[in-house]
C-alpha cells in the first residue's frame, strides 16, 4: 500500500462546544494545529503538500463561509424573532392602555352625566323649596291681615311643633 492511500482528502473534523468557548475560535485553533501537524509529518513531495494545503485552505475557506452563514442566520433568526416578540409585546400593552384609557372616558362621562342631573335635582328642589317658603310667607301675611293688627294672639287651630293644640295667648287656658 502506497502513502497517499493512507492520506484520507475527506476527513471529518468533530468539535464539541463547551458553555463559555467560542466555536469559530477553537475551530481555528484545530484547523491551525492540524495544518501545522499535517505539514510536519507528511512524507510527501512539495507538490503534493502544496496542493494538499491548498485543498486543505478550500475546505477551510468553505467550512468557515458555511459556519458564518448560518451563524448569521441563527443571528438574524434570533433578532426576527426577539423584534416579533416585542411588537407583540408593545401591542398588548398599547391595546390594554386603551381599553383603561377608553373605560376612564366612559367613567368620566357617566360621572358628568350623573353631576348634571344632581345639579338639575337640586336647582329643582331648592326652586320648589324658595316657592313653598314664598307661599308659607305670603299665607301667613295673609293670615295678619286678616286676623288684624288688635289680635296679637295666635289662631286657635293653630298646632305648635309638638303636635298640641295651643288655646290663644300664654296664660289663657
Amino acid at each position: 500500500m502506497a502513502r497517499d492511500d493512507e492520506y484520507d482528502d475527506n476527513r471529518v473534523v468533530v468539535i464539541e462546544r463547551e458553555k463559555g468557548t467560542n466555536g469559530i475560535g477553537t475551530f481555528l485553533l484545530g484547523l491551525a494545529i492540524g495544518a501545522g501537524a499535517a505539514l510536519l509529518f507528511a512524507p510527501a513531495s512539495g507538490a503534493d503538500t502544496r496542493r494538499r494545503l491548498q485543498d486543505e485552505a478550500r475546505r477551510a475557506g468553505r467550512t468557515m463561509k458555511d459556519m458564518t452563514d448560518a451563524f448569521g442566520d441563527t443571528v438574524a433568526d434570533s433578532v426576527e424573532k426577539t423584534r416579533d416578540q416585542f411588537d407583540e409585546q408593545v401591542g398588548r400593552a398599547r391595546d390594554a392602555v386603551n381599553a383603561r384609557v377608553r373605560a376612564v372616558g366612559d367613567a368620566v362621562s357617566v360621572g358628568r352625566e350623573a353631576a348634571t342631573q344632581a345639579r338639575a335635582d337640586l336647582e329643582r328642589a331648592v326652586a320648589e323649596s324658595k316657592r313653598a317658603y314664598a307661599d308659607s310667607r305670603r299665607a301667613n301675611r295673609q293670615q295678619s291681615r286678616r286676623q288684624g293688627p288688635d289680635d296679637a294672639r295666635a289662631p286657635a287651630d293653630m298646632v305648635s311643633s309638638s303636635g298640641e293644640k295651643s288655646a290663644g295667648a300664654p296664660g289663657e287656658g
